[in-house]
């Protein structure tokens, strides 16, 4: 079977990472004996980095390559540039795609509207099937970004509801990272049959090996360390967890430590508190490596979003979990479920610093229960976010839509 994978946020194989979601599928998809073209930008969304300057076709194997098609950068998350961007990207994927041999199935990371609007329209004209992979709920995603009362919200993103509701409709198959994103794509209209939720998941022996190994290699450190990790835009609850560690610091000192890594916007708050706050250590980017030893030494990760944030699942829910670090979530969604229900960390509302410190303290004060609550992240991510597990059943589900 010859398997178009799409997307232009998705690490490609060039990019030196791991346990990310497409990489994961195309592994799984070439273990039973399919053809993969991996079909990308050449903007790096995650870096706002250029990769090439060209179209660039990179061969990785007999059956497996992947295509970086020309598309424009853009430095914020939020711009029109960035819409620009992802619209022109889509004209160059559709003029590119009517000039290949068609594929057996498309497999489309989803967003950008724009990109889905045009490959379903391939899709359709050329009979071929055709599988949407619900990764953010856009245009929703946009509402709380939006300044101004909600009716203008609204009206500026109008246009962007009307496409998704052609999309969806125009769609048989839908995937997501989470159960709440396939019943959202449902809301648009009865034509969209939902499939299955594949949680974002990870290489887990892989990574439970190697933080096992890391541990066993670190220095004495008597410190209890809590670590952010990721993009520091604004949907991200970061003054939440800095207040948090300013209430930490005035009780312990520097015993309970906060690490943050990441790049974005929200970087300068944290600077300015990690200049007066002994407790608090901003790491930047990191590298892939450079993040597994941080995470080997410290015993909580955190997954704090504003109040509203339409994320339901993310990839760091079975990211931390795998390296053994329980959750301090404030995320009102599947995920707060998936958390609470299989104890594998404590809730706390958007911006409640209190109950987060509080949740801090319940760890730190009870280093069994934070031991019992690992033992069950190990159980949890083995039983549905475990890579070799998830992304097999996902092609299974691609043969069955073919056949």
């Amino acid at each position: 079977m010859k398997i178009w994978l799409i997307s232009t946020a998705e690490q490609t194989a060039v990019d030196n990472a791991e346990s990310t979601r497409f990489l994961c599928i195309a592994d799984a998809a070439l273990q039973r004996g399919h053809d993969i073209t991996f079909i990308a930008s050449t903007f790096k969304h995650n870096t706002k980095v250029q990769r090439y300057t060209e179209q660039t076709t990179v061969e990785h194997s007999e059956r497996y390559r992947t295509i970086f098609l020309p598309s424009l950068g853009y430095t914020k998350n939020l711009s029109f540039k960035r819409i620009y961007s992802h619209w022109k990207f889509s004209k160059t994927l559709l003029s590119f795609l009517n000039n290949q041999p068609k594929p057996d199935i498309i497999y489309l990371g989803y967003p950008p509207i724009s990109m889905a609007h045009e490959v379903s329209k391939y899709a359709v004209k050329n009979n071929v099937p055709f599988v949407l992979d619900i990764i953010d709920p856009w245009p929703d995603t946009f509402k709380h970004a939006i300044p101004g009362p909600s009716f203008l919200s609204s009206i500026l993103l109008s246009p962007f509801y009307a496409n998704a509701k052609r999309i969806f409709n125009k769609n048989n198959y839908v995937t997501g990272i989470s159960n709440q994103y396939i019943h959202w794509a449902a809301s648009f209209g009865n034509q969209v049959k939902l499939l299955r939720c594949f949680y974002p998941a990870v290489n887990f022996e892989k990574i439970k090996n190697q933080i096992s190994d890391l541990k066993n290699n670190l220095p004495v450190d008597d410190s209890f360390n809590v670590i952010y990790a990721g993009s520091l835009a604004i949907s991200y609850d970061v003054k939440c967890i800095l207040d948090a560690a300013s209430i930490m610091h005035q009780k312990y000192g520097d015993k309970i430590h906060f690490y943050f890594a990441g790049a974005g916007p929200q970087d300068i708050v944290i600077k300015e508190y990690a200049a007066r706050l002994s407790n608090i250590t901003f790491l930047g980017r990191l590298t892939k490596p450079e993040l597994m030893k941080t995470y080997a030494k410290c015993h909580l990760g955190t997954t704090q979003h504003i109040k509203g944030a339409t994320q339901s699942v993310t990839y760091k829910l079975f990211d931390l979990l795998a390296c053994g670090l329980p959750i301090l979530n404030s995320l009102e969604s599947e995920m707060k479920d998936i958390i609470v229900d299989n104890k594998v960390g404590l809730h706390n509302d958007p911006g409640d610093a209190t109950t987060f410190s509080s949740n801090i303290e319940y760890f730190y004060n009870n280093r069994s229960i934070l031991d019992q609550y690992q033992q069950n992240g190990f159980a949890l991510t083995a039983r549905l976010g475990d890579a070799s597990k998830v992304y097999d059943e996902l092609i299974t589900v691609l043969e069955d839509i073919k056949n």
